[in-house]
């Protein structure tokens, strides 16, 4: 009885060596063809970008548009040099007015709106309205052909004004 025990127990170790070289063989095949089709390479035709709909408020670093890592290594300054412009009489009196005059017409709001705002808030408010001059003040003396310079003062100090009073409008609103 002990041979047919140990006939029936050997035949059963072949099944099952044969069973496993099959899997291995399976596995090895199905492994090929992954590498295979990873080694294709992936194309992109076109990439359309919409900065329009993006609101930045804060950009800093270099973009390296068509510099490979390695170009970027090799490269020792790829940068622009930075204008520094001497600001028009327009730009001096409206920082003036930010500096000087703004803080008083922020507290003034946030008496009328009942909505106290930190310091460090006020501060980033005001920070914020100095990087938007530039364009501001740009858009209403292409407005004007002469620009006058007390016409687009007096059109940014309004549109100052009125944005933040609409800001906090918004801001106790949402309250």
């Amino acid at each position: 009885m002990e041979y047919q025990q140990m006939y029936f127990y050997i035949q059963q170790l072949e099944q099952q060596i044969h069973y496993l070289q099959n899997e291995v063989t399976s596995l090895t095949n199905r492994l090929q063809q992954l590498e295979g089709q990873t080694n294709q390479k992936t194309t992109i035709e076109k990439l359309e970008y919409h900065f329009d709909q993006l609101k930045i408020e804060r950009l800093d670093g270099t973009l390296h548009i068509g510099v490979t890592p390695e170009e970027l290594k090799q490269a020792d300054d790829l940068s622009l040099p930075i204008k520094q412009a001497n600001p028009s009489p327009v730009h001096q009196n409206l920082y003036q007015y930010i500096d000087q005059d703004l803080p008083s017409y922020i507290e003034q709001l946030e008496r009328e709106h009942q909505y106290p705002l930190e310091e460090d808030y006020r501060q980033l408010l005001l920070e914020d309205v100095k990087k938007q001059l530039p364009q501001r003040i740009s858009f209403y003396e292409q407005q004007q052909n002469p620009a006058s310079t007390q016409y687009v003062y007096s059109q940014v100090k309004d549109e100052l004004m009125r944005g933040l009073k609409k800001w906090f409008d918004q801001q106790t609103k949402k309250e």
